[in-house]
């Protein structure tokens, strides 16, 4: 059967923004995007009257304040023209899932000019894995009363499993950890990370959250939000950015979607969400210049790369380990040094990274090539995925 992608390169990014990631903006979410929205609506020489499609993530919590609405984006930015709107929760990925609809919406002619943003908002009082819930749904009932619920705890059996079959060495998923935060101290927005290096025997050194992961393997909370701007290439002529063309998107969950009873734990979502990706998008992954995948476990990047082809099934650790992923190797990862640096803005963030580096507009992370690209978002159970050319 024929491959089927009527939106390819139907839809493109024509402006992007960010509001930098802090461990405490001092703000509420909604100034947060409120800086994230206006900066790509003007960076693609608009209006927010030009703004006719908004799409949105948001989680539980009081609109303004630490969760952002079609609803309320609308009434904040005065947008009266929207005529198509979302809230989802497209393949449990809200950044990258958020992109992956605008450019549905705009490919099937919903809407013209679509807004998608993300938001990331932490609380302030305690940390994630002390917030409290008096329910317990699904397979959570049964692991949650005896302190097995939070992500660091459900991935590392996933991770451990993966080690333990494929032999992997600490030091080659080191070599990722330590060059991300290279990337991130030639990232110019403000970001959670230290700005200083970390060496090999920091990242060896490091405190272990849940064994085998340690606390560099872990993305960093924020505040934080991000912006993109998504139009027809008909529209995207008359734009102050030159556009970024999207030429696939897709999501996976798998057969069994809970993180516990999970078949196979040396296999993510990822593998069901790339199938036929590359068909789809009409570039042949020999083509792509760089990639920014989801890292909000370091050990990610090894899921990912296999699910994508980069590497072997059970050889990306040594891929890794050789250094191809450094800016100077033969698939440059995560320039904007992923969210384990920059922040957790789920692959939004490394969606706007990655339109910068299409545009020639990343400075001084600015690679030599960058012609095409893939962008990840999601692990475990749910992913997302968009190729991107220029």
């Amino acid at each position: 059967m024929a491959i089927r992608n009527p939106i390819r390169d139907q839809s493109c990014i024509v402006g992007v923004g960010h509001s930098g990631c802090f461990r405490d903006a001092g703000v509420p979410g909604g100034t947060l995007v409120a800086r994230a929205c206006m900066q790509a609506i003007s960076d693609a020489g608009l209006k927010p009257t030009d703004i006719d499609g908004v799409i949105t993530s948001p989680m539980p919590g009081i609109a303004g304040y630490d969760i952002i609405n079609c609803n309320y984006l609308v009434e904040m930015l005065g947008l009266p023209s929207v005529r198509w709107w979302i809230d989802h929760h497209v393949g449990g990925v809200p950044g990258l899932g958020s992109a992956c609809m605008a450019a549905l919406a705009v490919s099937s002619g919903m809407c013209d000019v679509a807004l998608a943003c993300r938001l990331n908002w932490r609380p302030k009082d305690k940390g994630y894995g002390h917030v409290s819930s008096n329910r317990a749904h699904g397979v959570d009932s049964f692991i949650n009363p005896y302190g097995y619920g939070v992500f660091p705890q459900k991935f590392s059996s996933w991770y451990m499993r993966y080690v333990h079959e494929f032999g992997v060495k600490r030091e080659q998923l080191g070599e990722y950890v330590v060059q991300s935060r290279k990337n991130a101290l030639l990232n110019d927005k403000p970001i959670v990370a230290p700005r200083q290096a970390i060496t090999m025997d920091d990242y060896l050194n490091a405190r272990m959250i849940s064994d085998p992961m340690n606390l560099l393997d872990c993305d960093f909370p924020c505040d934080g939000a991000a912006a993109v701007i998504i139009t027809t290439p008909e529209r995207a002529k008359t734009m102050k950015q030159k556009p970024v063309y999207i030429s696939a998107v897709a999501t996976g969950q798998g057969p069994h979607p809970d993180f516990v009873f999970w078949p196979d734990y040396t296999v993510m979502a990822a593998h069901w969400a790339a199938k036929d990706i590359w068909e789809k998008a009409g570039i042949a992954r020999k083509d792509i210049n760089f990639q920014q995948i989801y890292d909000g476990f370091a050990p990610f990047i090894f899921y990912w790369m296999e699910a994508l082809g980069f590497a072997k099934r059970g050889e990306a650790h040594e891929f890794v380990g050789s250094g191809a992923l450094r800016p100077t190797g033969v698939l440059p990862t995560n320039l904007n040094g992923g969210q384990l640096n920059e922040g957790r803005l789920h692959a939004l963030g490394h969606t706007v990274e990655a339109t910068l580096q299409l545009q020639g507009r990343a400075g001084a992370r600015q690679l030599k090539k960058a012609d095409a690209a893939v962008v990840s978002g999601g692990g475990l159970t749910v992913a997302a995925i968009m190729v991107l050319h220029r």
